[in-house]
């Protein structure tokens, strides 16, 4: 009887053993059916701008992706030789980021690239990290890494209505110098653009292993541009449209000056005034409202050599002290705001802890911004699925 009764007992407990590694089994298939759904979604994407704002596709994709976590970021990398590789490792040995594509850049490094149009103004694209921000538009990377040498990431962004940070402040910079256009020295900066700050934020703090949140609170002295120093290319005070955004804040933990910034258009005066913000007045940051970018005029500077025709069609591009920001080798964060093409850019001095408040400041900017339903549902949330004819 005690046989019969032991035999029973383990034919059972086989059976429950059977059910529950059945049960098991079962999860595990359909968490890869959710994450193979995913990566064909993105993958269908790609494929349908390889040659345009894709320049490749990782060969390696899918192998890359059955290592990492179910809520992986799909990510891409401007192409250019001039990122460092110990960068591009970092990003691709992290269980939360997947190396998806090569993005499409402006050849020569211009403001412009010829070859891209930007699908929210309908205009040519700002670059040179151009494919990047397009890329995110259209669903098929969630972030993309750049490099901004006067401009190329956060003009880009802006024009994407996207919030990007470059490290020139926090010495993520490229392997090599270069001369801008308009003759300029300089060397580049590493970029990131994303959906949110949230991204931009995790993924600078994976690159330069530092936490970016302000360790200890310390108010804050931020120079805005002085009323009517600066109207932009929609024929709108810098001033007034800064004061509008800043109305809604809690102002405790800054202080606001007003400063002239006349003339700001010009890379050599933006030069200039932010070293004389950041050296002299001893500002701890700068807030601009730059934009439209290049929506009424483009800003690139190779036009300018050919006479009158040419100065026409490059002014009322949008760009102020973004195009130095770099330059000045400092950390600077653009945030998109509810005007087309238009963003709040905040910059500050070199540094760790400065970089630490210019976030925390963008990220409060940003709560206080509510961009269209209608762009978020278009541009900003996932894609669920594809819907295309198919032999």
């Amino acid at each position: 009887m005690l046989t019969i009764q032991l035999q029973t007992y383990i034919e059972n407990a086989i059976l429950t053993i059977y059910y529950i590694l059945y049960i098991e089994l079962t999860m595990i298939n359909r968490l890869e059916v959710l994450i193979m759904t995913k990566l064909e979604v993105k993958l269908h994407l790609s494929k349908r701008a390889l040659g345009n704002s894709v320049i490749a596709i990782n060969p390696r994709l899918e192998y890359e992706c059955a290592g990492k976590d179910e809520n992986a970021l799909f990510f891409g990398v401007k192409d250019t030789a001039q990122i460092p590789e110990h960068v591009l490792q970092k990003l691709r040995n992290s269980p939360k980021m997947i190396w998806h594509t090569i993005d499409k850049a402006e050849d020569k490094g211009r403001a412009i690239d010829t070859d891209l149009t930007n699908p929210l103004t309908y205009r040519i694209m700002t670059g040179s990290t151009s494919g990047g921000p397009i890329n995110i538009l259209k669903g098929i990377n969630d972030f993309a890494i750049g490099t901004d040498g006067g401009g190329s990431v956060l003009g880009p962004a802006i024009s994407c209505q996207l919030p990007s940070m470059i490290g020139a402040g926090l010495g993520l910079l490229v392997k090599n110098e270069k001369t801008s256009t308009d003759g300029h020295q300089f060397r580049g900066s590493i970029g990131v653009i994303a959906k949110n700050l949230s991204t931009v934020a995790m993924v600078m703090e994976l690159l330069t292993e530092q936490s970016l949140t302000v360790q200890k609170k310390r108010k804050q002295r931020v120079m805005i541009p002085k009323a009517n120093s600066v109207i932009g290319p929609d024929n709108q005070d810098m001033h007034e449209k800064i004061m509008r955004y800043l109305s809604s804040m809690d102002h405790r933990d800054y202080d606001f000056e007003e400063v002239d910034m006349t003339g700001i258009e010009h890379r050599h005066v933006a030069i200039k005034l932010i070293q004389k913000i950041f050296h002299e007045k001893e500002a701890d940051l700068i807030l601009t409202c730059e934009g439209p970018v290049d929506v009424y005029g483009y800003g690139e500077t190779i036009p300018q050599q050919f006479g009158k025709a040419g100065m026409d069609i490059t002014e009322g591009h949008g760009k102020f002290l973004l195009r130095a920001a770099n330059m000045c080798e400092t950390t600077a964060i653009s945030v998109p705001t509810d005007q087309l093409a238009t963003g709040l850019v905040v910059i500050a001095k070199k540094g760790l802890e400065q970089s630490r408040y210019a976030l925390r400041f963008a990220r409060e900017l940003e709560q206080h911004i509510k961009l269209p339903d209608v762009w978020r549902r278009y541009f900003l949330n996932e894609v669920q699925q594809i819907d295309r004819l198919t032999f």
